[in-house]
């Protein structure tokens, strides 16, 4: 499996994955590559967050 992501390419995998699943090997990938790059896991972990504000945020907006 290769492993030798860029960072670049780290970045659209994180959107693409905020709007469908990614495949399995592409996932790996990703872990992977966020054991050796800080910059790019605080990356993940402030869109996963955001994502999860906006969730609660249209839940809160419902008409009841």
């Amino acid at each position: 499996m290769k492993s030798d992501l860029r960072c670049q390419e780290v970045s659209r995998l994180i959107s693409e994955g905020l709007e469908n699943q990614l495949p399995a090997a592409e996932r790996a990938r990703l872990r992977l590559h966020f054991v050796v790059c800080e910059a790019c896991r605080n990356v993940n972990e402030q869109m996963q967050f955001l994502r999860r504000a906006m969730r609660s945020l249209d839940s809160r907006n419902e008409p009841q």
